[in-house]
């Protein structure tokens, strides 16, 4: 590689270091003398290799797989390396892996090193390998050497099934669990090439390799494809795991990330993930990894503390796994020293922790030491157990001076390991005479932990044995002054063989129960006794005592509920699965309710216990009684607690794990039994649709751990319930993808699953998945998705069908959820449904377009498609009053579900061809709407009768649904509209004098001033009351050369002909009916209107300056403070004694502003009286705020409501249709596409109406955005194909068109998909949008056209909470409120240049100020009407797309606090900041 090629790669610098050495020792020379000396093709086989290795990672690299090509080029360069360091009569095949780790590590190149001396195909076996090396072994696998004529080699590239077969005939030794090793390796390579296949690899070595596949979407693919897909999303999730451990860095980076983790729920997620890829760590790695796992020995959670420990002794048994190559003779391992070593320091750690911890701190420690011991013995080879366990032993040759607690756990570890290792030798009289020396301790706990280490060890003390004698004489000094010593003793005795008579009275002569009871419920009891008294308890049961059966039983489920000790509750689990068989009926039941309520108190770390216990014990239950106990457990998994639904999961996975024991207790017909199996398996996939991703991880764990990594559920019932879930469970694995930790989970459990396919079929048979025949098709909003929707699909299922569920977004005129969010609500009902699946959303199907129902039929070539529709669709679709023709919906096969009692209308299905099946809705789900849902919902009251509990949790959860209408309100016309008059007009005169004029003195002046003047007339009309005037402004243009005779002062025309060249806007006067004259409430500020509809007007024909000129007398007030509002400044030189208004204003570079804040309030608040005040009261003061940003520069205040009049108006004239809603309806050919704030969630009359749903999302540092999908809506691509679906030319509507970032993105993807643009209508056009316009070639046109537009405000995306732009981040801080950010300080610094500190900071005190301001007028009408605070939780119940100001991603908001609580917190920070922002 060329250092262009390799400088950008992790590895970067250490494959440098390696090409230099390669060069300075003459690597490649020394190999062609070897070549030319020897008959050995050493060269020719690491060129083969490293070109067979690069091809494949090149092209793994260029389609996204984080494969590092400088490692992969040095370690397929330096692989085999060391076969120059043999030595003669040395097996090279074995041995030269050595020597090339060796010549690495002399040269500091382990990374490298790490992959070329790892390079056998027996590595394969490790689990997990980096794809450097999977790469590595599969080139070396396919190049071979073979003999000439000449007996010299020659390189040769075979296939990968011939290199098999070459390789198989070289191996030593063969028999058949070597050759059954052999296929497990040489598939993993088989399924490894596949998928480099599949990413477009060219295996084939052609220089033509097949393009990469394109994915097919889950729901659809076939059986095989479904199992590949499996196989291939695990390469790829070792391949990223893997990635993340490769280096130090990014290793370092997740090791910080679980250190400083406080959930111990995550913490397990990175002990899972450890656990899984431990193995392939390398040595620095491993020493970081058991560093960071003793630590968290000190972690307060039992469980933690028991997987940490379990996982260190593993670490050690497993230290130099990753290594196994043979070693030269006589030659030392230094990495056996080094983990010997290693372990030594920790047992030390282990036994005698550090003096500066408490004495809790101490014991937790301590406690772990026989966890770390007994995983270490389990998981290591026969070597290295002896080795680390005479390492251990050493603490008992009396050197080590110890006393208290490291005695006592130290034989508490003894206890706990294999007694096949402790009586090996000498061990066992080292250990008993441990025991004994401390048998006499006066710490209480230790003599019981002596007294029951020797009730072990005696088991393997025979009579001729030379510790026998010693044995018996200390069991002779047991003083048993407790009930739980003689218990010990006689089983001591009866292990030694001497006479228990004594002992069996009082044991089982008397009743001690009781007694044991009262000592075990003590607090102060040490816990090793209530463990001895357990075993006691059950024993009292085993010779027959079973009085107190019961309360025995009783008594472990309490324990295992409420004990302290962790130990405790595992033994006192045991204890009563191991007599469950004994109790009747009614008792099983009894206890297994108790433990069901300790599920139920939400108390985790005492609940998370029970379900290992529960999960079996439950079994022992009748089927009535399971079936109840399932079905409760159903009932908490939609919880709104998430811990209390992980346990409830964790206890249907032991349930299902463990099924099989049941069906021997228990006769049922063979359907009944798997019926249930299927439903558990069922509710356990359901929470992977989970909406809380800690439910999810949960899940992926029961289903890793419980099911397919199981080693108590046989092959062939893993195999039955993968055939049936496996195509539901791969489409719930891609759907919630979650978080970094949530691929950790889903990398194992995909590990457990692949392991699996694998292992079965390599030995059981194909693994297959479950098809049907026939296809049911089933569209719908489903808005929400009710338990009537779900019953019709299962109806649906169990007549054999496989049913997709169709996310509809063809009902454009009603006002649904986001499209995601509708998706989630139908995953989650139908997750535990086989044969129920979503319909892919990147296939939108309108029934009404023959087009799109002949791509369905192709999905489905081979099977029999029918279309699910209710009987009133028949009744009234368009669709089926269209004529029939060639894949029309008449074409197609139907089940029509019609209501109960509806008569059969066949006369209705004449015109459908296909075959029609007829099914009747039950009466109760008939009664079930998605209107009394939302009524329910607005009253906060339970609907878990009418939709799926977890569903109405998360609506819930989400504030869906609440104050919000089911249809989109259609844009009626508007109360105003205006008129363009001459001022010589008599008759309009007349008009104004005798209704806006009417009764002012000035009146007749005024008129015969207009008059004279000849101004031009705008006329506001009030449309409601029969089109009387409601106000006018008369204006007119002059030149330079009238400035004076209008001003008469030479200095102030002179001041104005040096602002502007060209005309002026001369306005002089502005005039309204006052405030009670009758229209006030439907015309809110009318001079206001007027003067922006005037300067509007000017604006497009390129004026630039505006003065209002008018006699003081007449002029009120409220049009002084208007102008002010718009901009307009008094000019300073203006004489005081002039007795006219003189106001002008510079109108080159405007700003615009979009009052719309009414548009983004719910019902009843948006025409609330109180609001409808703060909302004008508000914009009033912002517009003031905005004036002083650019003094004396154009403020322009455009009104929402009338850009919408006016863009209704347009887009209806376009589609020629009425702007009045006809009945029956009749809509225009066009559509109208909204494709940004504008018009969202509205409806243009008589027009089909569907809005593009984008969004502007910036990244986090602000510096840049793209355009996306607004969130929890459908990808743009999905959202344009289903637009095209409507077969209609669009009309694309937006408010603004000058950057037109949204448009650049989105022509061109109509385009591509052939949908023609009619036109884009806008309400504002500046210059450079039209210049835009016209590089896009499209055609536009607008409302206003402002030629050079400065800057644009949108007035909602101002205020914190109610609008602002969306910041990318990983989760919400509050459910529902997406993060988001407002131009304006402190969040951010405002896009403006040119204007002073003074007025940025003013500008931005302002907005959160209104903000605040309106959020304690909506907080205290909410309270009002329901009694409650409008919190952060509740906004979405008050503002339609309520946001969150986006303050980093370690800040939180307490989501029951007001908004209005963090408006003023944020105020009194921008006012702490207000010194420095001004003075700089």
């Amino acid at each position: 590689m060329t250092e262009e090629e390799y400088a950008g790669f992790e590895r970067a610098g250490e494959y440098a270091h390696f090409i230099r050495e390669f060069r300075d020792q003459y690597i490649y020379e020394m190999m062609r003398l070897n070549r030319e000396a020897t008959p050995f093709e050493t060269l020719g086989h690491i060129a083969g290799v490293h070109y067979v290795a690069m091809v494949a990672a090149r092209r793994l690299y260029e389609a996204g797989v984080p494969i590092d090509l400088a490692l992969a080029s040095g370690a397929a360069a330096g692989h085999d390396l060391g076969k120059f360091g043999c030595k003669p009569n040395e097996r090279v095949p074995y041995l030269h892996y050595y020597y090339t780790n060796q010549w690495f590590t002399a040269y500091n190149m382990e990374g490298i090193g790490h992959i070329a001396a790892n390079h056998s195909t027996w590595d394969l076996e490790l689990d997990n390998i980096s794809v450097e090396s999977l790469v590595l072994i599969y080139a070396d696998f396919r190049v071979k050497q073979m003999r000439g004529e000449d007996g010299r080699e020659i390189t040769k590239i075979y296939t990968l099934k011939d290199s098999f077969d070459v390789i198989l005939s070289k191996l030593d030794n063969v028999d058949e669990a070597k050759r059954n090793r052999y296929r497990v390796v040489y598939s993993r390579l088989y399924e490894f090439e596949r998928y480099m296949r599949s990413k477009g690899v060219d295996v084939d070595l052609t220089g033509n390799p097949d393009p990469a596949e394109q994915p097919v979407d889950i729901v659809v693919q076939t059986g095989k494809q479904v199992v590949r897909s499996f196989v291939f999303w695990g390469i790829e999730h070792n391949i990223d795991v893997m990635h993340r451990l490769g280096t130090e860095r990014q290793f370092g980076n997740i090791l910080e990330a679980a250190r400083s983790e406080k959930d111990w729920k995550n913490v397990r997620a990175y002990l899972n993930m450890f656990n899984e890829y431990s193995i392939h760590l390398n040595h620095r790695q491993k020493e970081q990894t058991i560093s960071f796992l003793y630590e968290l020995l000190l972690n307060r959670e039992g469980d933690i503390r028991r997987q940490a420990a379990a996982l260190i002794g593993k670490m050690f048994a497993d230290f130099n796994a990753g290594y196994r190559k043979e070693l030269p003779k006589n030659m030392p391992d230094p990495d056996a020293k080094t983990a010997l070593t290693l372990w030594e320091e920790y047992l030390g750690q282990l036994i005698c922790p550090d003096y500066r911890l408490t004495l809790q701190q101490k014991n937790r420690i301590q406690n772990s030491l026989k966890f770390v011991m007994v995983s270490a013995m389990e998981r290591s080879s026969e070597k290295v157990r002896e080795e680390l366990f005479e390492v251990f032993m050493k603490w008992f040759d009396g050197h080590h001076r110890l006393v208290g607690d490291p005695v006592f756990y130290l034989l508490d570890c003894i206890f706990s390991l294999p007694l096949d290792l402790c009586s090996k030798g000498s061990r066992l009289e080292r250990l008993i005479c441990f025991a004994i020396s401390h048998m006499d301790d006066p710490d209480e706990k230790v003599q019981i932990a002596a007294v029951r280490v020797l009730k072990v060890l005696t088991q393997a003390v025979p009579p001729e044995s030379a510790c026998y004698e010693i044995a018996c004489d200390a069991a002779h000094r047991i003083n048993p002054r407790t009930i739980t010593l003689l218990f010990l003793q006689y089983r001591i005795y009866t292990n030694l063989r001497l006479d228990t008579t004594a002992q069996r009275e009082v044991l089982y002569g008397h009743d001690v129960v009781s007694d044991i009871f009262l000592e075990n419920l003590k607090s102060a009891t040490p816990w090793i006794l209530k463990s001895v008294n357990i075993k006691l308890l059950a024993d009292q049961v085993d010779h027959g005592k079973r009085d107190h059966l019961l309360h025995i039983c009783a008594h472990f489920s309490n324990l295992i509920k409420v004990s302290e000790q962790v130990g405790v509750r595992h033994d006192a689990g045991r204890a009563l699965l191991r007599l469950a068989h004994l109790l009747a009926t009614d008792q099983r039941n009894e206890i297994a309710v108790e433990l069901l309520k300790g599920l139920e108190v939400g108390e985790y770390e005492f609940s998370k216990y029970i379900p290992e216990y529960l999960g079996e014990f439950a079994l022992w239950l009748p089927p009535e009684q399971l079936d109840d106990m399932i079905e409760r457990l159903h009932i908490l998994l939609a919880n709104g607690n998430e811990r209390i639904v992980s346990v409830a999961l964790d206890t249907l996975g032991v349930l299902l794990e463990c099924y099989s024991r049941y069906t021997v207790r228990f006769q049922e017909p063979e359907e009944v039994s798997e019926e249930r199996r299927m439903k558990l398996l069922g509710l356990i996939l359901s929470c992977l649709a989970n909406y809380r991703e800690q439910v999810r991880q949960e899940a992926l764990l029961v289903i890793g751990q419980h099911i397919f990594g199981s080693q108590i559920l046989a092959e062939r019932d893993k195999s039955r319930m993968f055939s049936l879930c496996a195509k539901k469970l791969l489409f719930l694995l891609n759907e919630n993808k979650g978080g970094e930790l949530s691929l950790y989970y889903r990398a194992a459990t995909l590990s457990h699953i692949d392991r699996f396919i694998s292992r079965y079929q390599l030995f059981g048979g194909l693994v297959e998945t479950s098809t049907r025949e026939k296809i049911a098709f089933f569209p719908g909003t489903f808005d929400p998705f009710t338990l009537s929707h779900k019953e019709i699909a299962k109806k649906i299922q169990e007549l054999g069908f496989t049913v997709f569920l169709a996310i509809d977004e063809f009902s454009w005129s009603k006002k649904t959820q986001p499209h995601l969010v509708r998706r989630q609500t139908v995953n989650m009902s139908i997750a535990d449904e086989f044969y129920v699946h979503l319909f892919p959303d990147n296939t939108p199907v309108n029934i009404a377009n023959p087009a799109d129902l002949r791509r369905l039929r192709e999905m489905f070539p081979t099977e029999e498609l029918y279309i699910v529709v209710g009987s009133d669709v028949i009744h009234n679709a368009s669709s089926y009053k269209k004529d029939p023709e060639e894949n029309s919906i008449h074409s197609f096969n139907h089940i029509v579900f019609r209501r109960p009692g509806e008569a059969h209308p066949t006369e209705v299905y004449e015109q459908i061809t296909g075959k029609v099946v007829q099914l009747e809705l039950p009466q109760e789900l008939e009664d079930i709407s998605s209107t009394k849902i939302r009524e329910n919902i607005d009253n906060h009251r339970d609907i878990s009768s009418l939709i799926d509990p977890v569903v109405q949790e998360y609506i819930y959860h989400k504030g869906m649904y609440l104050r919000e209408p089911e249809f989109k309100p259609i844009l009626r016309a508007k109360a105003i509209a205006f008129e363009n008059a001459s001022g010589r007009d008599r008759g309009i005169l007349d008009e104004l004098g005798n209704t806006v004029l009417y009764g002012h003195p000035d009146a007749q002046s005024i008129l015969t001033r207009i008059q004279v003047e000849n101004d031009r007339l705008l006329l506001l009309r009030n449309t409601v009351e029969g089109e009387r005037p409601a106000g006018f402004v008369s204006y007119r243009e002059i030149g330079n050369d009238e400035l004076f005779g209008v001003l008469k002062d030479m200095e102030l025309a002179n001041l104005v002909r040096g602002k502007s060249s060209r005309e002026i806007l001369l306005i002089t006067g502005i005039y309204a009916r006052e405030e009670n004259a009758g229209d006030s409430e439907v015309i809110r500020d009318a001079p206001q209107q007027l003067l922006v509809e005037v300067l509007a007007k000017e604006l497009e024909k390129n004026y630039s300056f505006a003065l209002f000129v008018a006699e003081r007398g007449t002029t009120t007030k409220e049009v002084v403070y208007v102008l002010e509002r718009q901009g307009f400044i008094r000019p300073h030189m203006a004489d005081e004694n002039d007795k006219r208004t003189i106001y002008m204003v510079d109108m080159h570079e405007p700003l615009m502003f979009l009052h719309n804040l009414d548009t983004t309030i719910k019902e009843p608040f948006a025409s609330n009286p109180a609001v409808l005040d703060a909302v004008e009261k508000n914009h009033k003061k912002l517009q003031i705020a905005m004036t002083k940003l650019y003094p004396g520069n154009l403020v322009l205040s455009l009104s929402s409501g009338i850009m919408y009049h006016r863009l209704v108006d347009r887009i209806t004239a376009l589609n020629d249709v009425p702007r009045e809603p006809l009945v029956p309806r009749r809509l225009g050919k066009n559509m109208c596409v909204p494709f940004g704030k504008i018009l969202r969630g509205k409806v243009v009359p008589n027009t089909v109406t569907k809005t593009l749903h984008t969004d502007k999302v910036y990244e986090p540092d602000l510096n840049s955005f793209t355009i996306e999908p607004f969130p929890y809506y459908s990808p743009l691509k999905s959202q344009i194909e289903t637009i095209k679906s409507f077969d209609r030319p669009v009309i694309l509507v937006d408010d603004l068109v000058h950057t037109a970032n949204r448009l650049q993105v989105l022509v061109p993807q109509f385009r591509e998909d052939g949908i023609p643009i009619k036109k884009v209508v806008v309400g504002v056009l500046s210059g450079y949008g039209r210049d835009l316009m016209q590089c896009l070639k499209v055609p536009v046109e607008s409302i206003y056209s402002m030629p050079n537009l400065r800057q644009w405000f949108v007035e909602s995306t101002l205020y914190p909470f109610i609008g602002g732009d969306t910041v990318r981040r990983e989760e919400m801080k509050v459910a529902g409120l997406q993060p988001s950010i407002n131009m304006i300080l402190p969040y951010a610094t405002p896009r403006l240049s040119g204007c002073s500190r003074e007025a940025l900071v003013e500008f931005s005190a302002c907005c959160i100020e209104n903000s605040r301001d309106l959020f304690q007028v909506l907080e205290a009408e909410y309270r009002k009407m329901y009694a409650k605070n409008l919190t952060l939780s509740r906004l979405s119940e008050a503002v339609i797309l309520p946001l969150c100001p986006d303050k980093g991603s370690c800040m939180e908001y307490d989501e029951n606090l007001a908004a209005s609580v963090y408006l003023e917190n944020d105020l009194e920070t921008l006012w702490r900041m207000k010194e420095f922002m001004i003075k700089g």
